[in-house]
């Protein structure tokens, strides 16, 4: 990216760079913070906590948490909260997209019958995650204009 002139493209406004960097809860992880805060000149730079598992980021430890957090000056934690497991499986093994699976629709569109409950699990933190993407205002990072004009999804 340095060779071809990408990373000095973002600081003159020629592109937008964003940079979602996805974190486990360990020290390894939290250090690539460290790495990658060199080449974030210019660039949207969002630390995406992903609760996969009940796991809390150093949040107890506030003396650790604020030296991996607060290493980037314009850094954006964005949360992405943990969807019930049971849920998240049988999206997978549905192997569709989440909105589908909320929908009752299979691969190819057609009308399945997905739990009723594990439905209203997806959707509640589909919905979670969305609010998300509206508070760090990710259409406009992304240059979005909305195409149905009432702000849906």
């Amino acid at each position: 990216m340095r060779d071809i002139g990408f990373l000095d493209a973002a600081p003159s406004g020629q592109i937008t760079f964003a940079v979602f960097h996805t974190l486990g809860s360990s020290i390894a992880s939290l250090d690539e913070i460290a790495e990658t805060a060199n080449f974030m000149a210019g660039a949207k730079y969002f630390l995406v906590k992903n609760f996969i598992n009940d796991t809390q980021f150093f949040q107890w430890d506030q003396s650790t948490y604020i030296s991996y957090f607060h290493r980037i000056k314009n850094a954006t934690e964005l949360t992405i909260p943990k969807l019930n497991e049971m849920a998240y499986e049988q999206v997978e093994v549905a192997s569709v997209p989440f909105v589908d699976f909320i929908a009752n629709k299979g691969r190819h569109d057609e009308a399945v019958n997905y739990s009723f409950v594990l439905r209203g699990y997806v959707r509640h933190w589909l919905a979670n995650v969305w609010r998300e993407y509206d508070r760090i205002n990710l259409t406009e990072v992304a240059g979005a204009k909305s195409v149905t004009g009432g702000g849906e999804k």
